[in-house]
């Protein structure tokens, strides 16, 4: 996030099983990542944990990882009317009954392989399950994803996420699909003795007709960009700028020994600001 959530043609970590699980063949070391984010203030939270493991740590061919993604909150009012049956008025009042709140769960099965020295292959397959106050719903869905390296300062990827819509079916009867979105990223980087730079730019390409409610459309085609950078010393002290679909965002990381540190901010113009932490171990 503080890099704009431009992280698709980066992908080096744990977390590229949600960005592109290509980048998870890129890994020499086992990783475990736990994040937690506030996200528009106290509206929803969000937390994520993986675990990500090199089948060949040597040669950095190929990996597994597994992950869990909760996204969720509270707040949710549930009213009733003091006298069932008869309109609203000034002596039937709408009454607050409780509070409830809601949650979305996704567990990612991830798999990486490099299909050529310079081109990574990735896929998830996941288990998605909603609690929605007085409803439930299972679903399941696939992502395939694509990491290519043609020179050692770039790096071009993609996200085929949803690859065939994912489908949530409801313990009403009813069923909802998430379709598909394309995400394409690029990345550049540069060394410079102690030095390290990193450029990205990310775009969420999606065919649904979302026209105004996204940053650029064409028809049923739409698009909402990311872009970021970060510079680091001897890739243990980080600073990042970036801009998320037009917001600013900015984080910082700290790497010692085998643990990672990372925070980041989000600023919004028409909701509370978003704030993530997270916590990288490299074993």
């Amino acid at each position: 996030m503080g890099m704009g959530g431009a992280f698709v043609g980066v992908a080096d970590d744990a977390t590229a099983c949600f960005w592109n699980p290509s980048g998870l063949a890129l890994l020499n070391r086992k990783e475990f990542s736990f994040m937690h984010a506030e996200t528009f203030g106290s509206l929803l939270n969000q937390d994520f944990i993986a675990l990500a493991l090199p089948l060949e740590e040597a040669t950095s061919s190929s990996a597994l990882a597994f992950s869990l993604q909760r996204l969720g909150g509270g707040g949710v009012k549930i009213t009733d009317l003091e006298k069932k049956g008869l309109d609203i008025s000034d002596t039937n009042r709408v009454i607050l009954l409780r509070e409830e709140s809601h949650a979305d769960y996704a567990l990612f099965f991830s798999y990486s392989h490099r299909l050529h020295p310079h081109l990574l292959g990735g896929a998830n397959f996941k288990v998605i399950y909603r609690d929605v106050i007085t409803t439930s719903a299972w679903g399941v869905g696939a992502d395939l994803s694509f990491l290519a390296q043609p020179y050692s300062f770039l790096s071009v990827g993609a996200n085929l996420m949803d690859l065939t819509s994912s489908f949530l079916f409801y313990d009403n009867g009813t069923t909802e699909t998430i379709n598909p979105t394309t995400k394409l990223g690029l990345a550049l980087n540069h060394q410079v003795k102690d030095f390290y730079l990193i450029l990205a730019a990310d775009a969420d390409v999606r065919y649904e007709g979302r026209k105004s409610a996204a940053q650029f459309w064409l028809g049923r085609l739409s698009a909402d960009m990311h872009y970021g950078m970060e510079v680091s010393y001897q890739r243990k002290l980080a600073g990042r700028l970036g801009l998320d679909q037009g917001e600013f965002t900015a984080g910082a990381g700290l790497w010692i020994k085998q643990l990672g540190l990372d925070v980041a901010f989000l600023s919004q113009d028409e909701l509370d600001n978003t704030y993530r932490v997270s916590l990288l171990w490299r074993f």
